[in-house]
C-alpha cells in the first residue's frame, strides 16, 4: 500500500462517486429528480412506552435538576465579549444551557406524559428561543456583520450551525408535543414563523451563496441535515429546499476523502459523517445510496479511530473523548444509537457490533444530544433490544487518502497519521501518533481547548496544542512544522504492520532537512519508532517529543543511549482539556547527544 509517490497518483478507490461536474447532477440530485427519494420526518409517539425505565429515569433526573429554576439568560455583554476579548463562553454557555435544558424537559414529558410537571417548562423554553434576537453564535455572525455592526441584526439572520440546529430542535418539539401547543394557541404559529424567517427562507433564497454550501467539511451536512428536518417537520414548501439540500450533499460526497476518513477528527465525524447519515435517512434515499462504497467507508471511520472504551485518536481538533463528569458540558455526547442505525443501513455487522459495545450499560441515549438524534435513539426498537457486544478488533486499518494507519500488536494499539498541515481543524502534526495499552491512551494527542477568537484566525498556531512542538514529532535546530497545504508527508507506505513516511516536507526549507524518515513497526506487544534523518548541515539540536498522559505507567519506553530525556509537566487550565485529560499532561523531550548530519533514534514501547 502506497500513497503520495511522486508522479504516480493513487489508484481510484472503488465506490467513490468522483468529482462533481458543473451542470451534471450527483446521485442524490438524480434520485430526487427521478422521484426515488421518499422524504419524511416522523415521531413514533407510541414507541416511547417501550423505553426502559433506566433510560427514562436518567433523562427525567436531568430535567428535574433545573425544573422551576430561572432560565439561563444570554446577555448583550456576553455577545460583545467575543469582540472585546475573544471569549466565546460568555455567550455560548447560557445559549447551550438553555437548549440542553429544553431538550431534557421535552424528552421527559414524552417519556412520562406528566403535563402538570413538564408542559409549562417546555412552553417557556420554546418561547424563550423564539424571542432570542439571533440563533447564530457571535463567532459565526461576524461573517454577516458589516463594518458598523457590533450586534446581531434580526432583519438579516445568518445561517450557521446552531441557527439550523435550533430550528430543527423547535420543529421536532412541535411535532413531539402537539397537544401541549394546542393548549396555548399562537405559540406553534409563532415558532414556525421564526423557523421559516431565520433558517428556511435564508436557505431557500441564499443557500448556495454561503461559504459552507457544498463544502467537504462538517458545516455542510450539519446545517443541511437540520434544514431538511425543519422543512419536513413544518411542511414549509420543502421542494426547493430539498433540491438545494441534495445538491450541497452531492458536492460533499464528491469532495470528502475517498477512504471515508474525517481529517477534522473523530469528534467532528459525529457532526460530519453522522450528519450525512441523518440527512440521508430524512431524504429516504434508495438502496444504491446505502450500498455506495464511499458511504459505507464513512460509516466505518469511528472503528478506525477507536482506541478502546470511550477513547479515540484525537488528531486535529478532534477530542479524545467526551467527558462524562463535566456537569456543564457543552459538547454533545456521542450517539452509538445513530451508528447502530448507520451500520444497519449499510449492512455492516461490524459497525452495529461496535455501536452496541460503545453503549455498554448506558441508557439508550445520553444527554446532551441533538433533539432529533435523541428521539430516534429512544424510539428505535432494534437499538433497544440489541444484545450486548464486544468491540470488534480489525488487525489493520488503512485510510490511503487521509493517510491514517491503525495497527494492533497484542495489547498495544497504534494510530499514526501522515497527511498535510492544511487539513480542516488542522494541527501541525504530520507524522504524529497515539498509542494505547489495553484500550487506555498513553502517548496522546491533546486535541483542542475551548475555542476563542484566535482559534480560526491568523494566530491559530500560537496555541500550544496546535503546534508540532507539543505533538510526538521531531524538532530540528528549533524548527517546528509549519502550516500550509504544501507542508506534507512524502513517500508514505504501509506494508503489513510497518508504516513509513518522510516528514521532511512538513518543515520549512531553512531547517535544512533532506530526509526525515519515520518508521513505525508493530509486533506482538512491541511498537518500535525509528526516526532517521539526513540534513544539509551538522545540527546543534535534534529533539524528539513524546506527549504522554499523566498516568502512563501502562507503557514501558526504552530509549537508546545517545538520547537524554527531559520531562516537564503541562498544566491543563483550559476547561475542555482539563475535562478530557485531568490536571496535566507530560511532555518528554528526547535530546540527541552530539547529533550529526545523518543519524537515527529508535524508541521501543512495550506494555507493563
Amino acid at each position: 500500500m502506497r500513497t503520495d509517490q511522486p508522479g504516480q497518483p493513487d489508484p481510484p478507490i472503488p465506490g467513490r462517486p468522483g468529482p462533481l461536474i458543473p451542470g451534471r447532477p450527483g446521485p442524490l440530485s438524480t434520485a430526487l429528480r427521478e422521484g426515488r427519494l421518499t422524504p419524511r420526518a416522523v415521531v413514533d409517539h407510541a414507541a416511547f412506552a417501550g423505553v426502559p425505565a433506566a433510560t427514562r429515569d436518567s433523562i427525567t433526573a436531568i430535567a428535574d435538576e433545573t425544573l422551576g429554576a430561572p432560565w439561563p439568560q444570554p446577555t448583550l455583554t456576553g455577545w460583545r465579549a467575543h469582540l472585546r476579548d475573544g471569549s466565546r463562553l460568555a455567550w455560548e454557555d447560557p445559549y447551550f444551557a438553555r437548549r440542553h435544558r429544553l431538550h431534557a424537559t421535552a424528552l421527559a414529558l414524552a417519556l412520562t406524559g406528566d403535563h402538570g410537571r413538564y408542559a409549562d417548562e417546555v412552553l417557556d423554553g420554546v418561547w424563550l428561543l423564539a424571542e432570542e434576537t439571533t440563533w447564530c453564535l457571535p463567532a459565526h455572525d461576524e461573517q454577516a456583520l458589516g463594518p458598523d455592526r457590533v450586534v446581531p441584526d434580526p432583519a438579516h439572520p445568518y445561517l450557521d450551525l446552531f441557527a439550523a440546529e435550533t430550528a430543527a430542535t423547535l420543529a421536532w418539539i412541535l411535532r413531539l408535543h402537539p397537544a401541549v401547543f394546542a393548549t396555548v394557541p399562537g405559540v406553534a404559529a409563532r415558532v414556525t414563523d421564526e423557523i421559516r424567517r431565520r433558517v428556511l427562507d435564508p436557505f431557500r433564497t441564499n443557500g448556495r451563496d454561503y461559504h459552507w454550501f457544498g463544502a467537504p467539511m462538517n458545516w455542510n451536512p450539519w446545517i443541511v441535515d437540520n434544514v431538511i428536518a425543519a422543512a419536513l417537520l413544518t411542511g414549509d414548501d420543502p421542494a426547493p429546499i430539498l433540491e438545494a439540500a441534495v445538491a450541497s450533499l452531492d458536492a460533499y460526497l464528491a469532495g470528502v476523502p475517498a477512504d471515508g476518513g474525517c481529517p477534522e477528527g473523530i469528534s467532528y465525524w459525529w457532526h460530519s459523517g453522522a450528519r450525512l447519515f441523518e440527512a440521508l435517512e430524512l431524504l429516504g434515499v434508495p438502496a444504491e445510496i446505502w450500498s455506495d462504497g464511499l458511504v459505507r467507508r464513512i460509516a466505518r471511520f469511528p472503528l478506525t479511530a477507536h482506541l478502546g472504551g470511550e477513547w479515540s485518536a484525537s488528531f486535529g481538533d478532534g477530542g479524545a473523548r467526551v467527558p462524562r463528569t463535566d456537569g456543564r458540558a457543552r459538547k454533545d455526547h456521542l450517539s452509538p444509537a445513530l451508528l447502530h442505525r448507520f451500520g444497519r443501513a449499510v449492512g455492516d455487522a461490524e459497525i452495529t457490533a461496535f455501536a452496541r459495545a460503545s453503549r455498554g450499560d448506558d441508557p439508550l441515549t445520553t444527554l446532551p444530544s441533538p433533539m432529533g438524534r435523541a428521539i430516534a435513539a429512544l424510539t428505535d426498537p432494534a437499538w433497544r433490544d440489541a444484545p450486548p457486544q464486544d468491540f470488534p478488533e480489525p488487525p489493520v486499518q488503512w485510510l490511503p487518502e487521509t493517510q491514517v494507519a491503525a495497527l494492533r500488536g497484542g495489547t498495544l494499539h497504534l494510530i499514526a497519521k501522515a497527511g498535510h498541515n492544511d487539513e480542516p481543524h488542522n494541527h501541525n502534526d504530520v507524522g504524529s501518533f497515539v498509542l494505547a495499552v489495553r484500550g487506555e491512551p498513553v502517548v496522546v494527542d491533546a486535541g483542542t481547548g475551548v475555542y476563542d477568537r484566535d482559534s480560526f484566525g491568523p494566530d491559530r498556531y500560537r496555541a500550544w496544542f496546535t503546534r508540532s512542538a507539543f505533538h510526538s514529532v521531531p524538532e530540528i535546530d528549533g524548527h517546528e512544522q509549519v502550516p500550509g497545504p504544501g507542508f506534507r508527508a512524502r513517500d508514505v507506505r504501509l506494508s503489513g504492520k510497518i508504516f513509513t513516511l518522510d516528514l521532511a516536507g512538513a518543515y520549512p526549507p531553512e531547517a535544512g532537512i533532506e530526509t526525515l524518515r519515520r518508521t513505525f513497526t508493530v509486533d506482538d506487544d512491541l511498537v518500535t519508532l525509528t526516526d532517521a534523518w539526513r540534513l544539509d548541515h551538522r545540527p546543534e539540536h535534534i529533539r524528539l517529543r513524546l506527549l504522554l498522559r499523566e498516568d502512563h505507567r501502562g507503557v514501558r519506553i526504552a530509549l537508546p543511549d545517545h538520547v537524554r530525556p527531559r520531562v516537564e509537566e503541562i498544566a491543563l487550565t483550559d476547561p475542555h482539556l482539563h475535562a478530557v485529560w485531568g490536571d496535566r499532561l507530560i511532555l518528554m523531550t528526547l535530546n540527541v547527544t552530539a547529533p550529526a548530519a545523518t543519524g537515527e533514534v529508535t524508541v521501543r514501547f512495550t506494555p507493563r
